[in-house]
């Protein structure tokens, strides 16, 4: 099976790509750069050669080199938290869904896989998170993009188009060419883990990567608007993944208990300022709403679906931490053991 790839520089598209190649099957990567994407399979013992250099939104180009492939895999998006490239997030990611996806259907590729995102399913006050949980309103430019794509994908489910899509949660584990939001997250919580309501869900980079291959491999005959699939992996209260941290580190991690609506609070605040003096942060209202509000989320259907189980925390997270030393993310002294 040949496998048209876009994202392949990302997190998701580049664990996607490489156990693709490694299930035995052919894939031809859409990247902005050959240089980058070369010397990241090459750290993973892979050479790829079939590369299309371009943009997503590049209709014929994507035309011209999706045919002849069997199957289309989407996880390129523009991401960023900075407020004045909003505008151009939203029409970047949008525009990318009728470039790739319907340029597929318009070709009749009958295996399909879009990557979407957990968070468009959050929900304040909500307690449980399923494939049936209906959209959020997301505030910032990302995640409304990705919450309108979700729209427009459904749309084309309605419609007889055979695509599948995955809805991860927080994407943590090795390996990450550019170093992710989550796994920044990371080297952040070996130093201190806010205590609070709700908790963590993280799904491991590699059992997300091999729910796409199985998709990919099988895919849907009908009831295209059944295949919607969460892909959660493990939930951690807050204390308990503090317990994780410092149980793999061997280290004493700062744990300070701070009620929900403080952090929230933070984060209004920090978009107030962020509106006069532009800076990078991961604090935000809404990224302090996922924190002290998230509801748990079934993956029930995508287990039943692939037969696969997700790997434990502690395989996840103690990876993820040898990695981020390895690729100088983080000083080794905060890792601990693990160092």
């Amino acid at each position: 099976m040949k496998v048209f790839v876009t994202g392949a520089t990302g997190f998701v598209g580049a664990h996607t790509a490489r156990a693709l190649i490694e299930a035995g099957h052919e894939v031809r990567l859409l990247v902005r750069s050959a240089a980058e994407v070369r010397a990241y399979f090459a750290r993973a013992g892979h050479r790829v050669d079939d590369l299309v250099i371009g943009d997503m939104r590049d209709q014929p180009l994507v035309e011209a080199n999706m045919t002849g492939c069997d199957a289309v895999f989407h996880a390129a998006a523009l991401v960023s938290v900075d407020p004045k490239r909003g505008a151009e997030i939203y029409r970047n990611n949008v525009a990318g869904i009728e470039s790739v996806l319907g340029t597929a259907c318009r070709l009749g590729v009958g295996r399909i896989v879009y990557v979407s995102s957990l968070s468009v399913l959050f929900q304040p006050g909500v307690s449980r998170i399923d494939e049936a949980t209906p959209l959020g309103n997301p505030v910032q430019a990302y995640a409304r993009s990705k919450r309108d794509c979700d729209a427009h994908v459904r749309g084309m489910q309605a419609a007889g188009m055979p695509i599948q899509m995955t809805y991860p949660a927080g994407i943590f584990g090795p390996d990450d060419p550019k170093l992710s939001e989550a796994n920044h997250g990371v080297a952040s919580f070996v130093r201190v883990v806010p205590r609070t309501s709700t908790g963590l869900q993280g799904i491991d980079v590699r059992d997300l990567a091999l729910a796409h291959v199985h998709l990919l491999e099988h895919p849907a005959a009908n009831d295209f608007e059944a295949s919607r699939y969460i892909v959660g992996g493990n939930y951690y209260p807050w204390a308990d993944f503090h317990r994780l941290l410092q149980q793999l580190t061997g280290r004493r991690i700062a744990g300070p208990r701070m009620p929900g609506s403080v952090l929230r609070a933070m984060g209004s605040v920090t978009d107030l300022v962020r509106k006069v003096v532009p800076f990078d942060t991961q604090v935000s209202r809404e990224a302090m709403g996922y924190v002290t509000e998230w509801a748990v989320a079934s993956s029930d259907r995508i287990l039943k679906r692939t037969g696969m189980h997700f790997r434990s925390g502690e395989e996840t997270f103690g990876d993820t931490i040898r990695w981020l030393v390895r690729a100088g993310h983080l000083d080794k002294k905060f890792a601990g053991r693990l160092a």
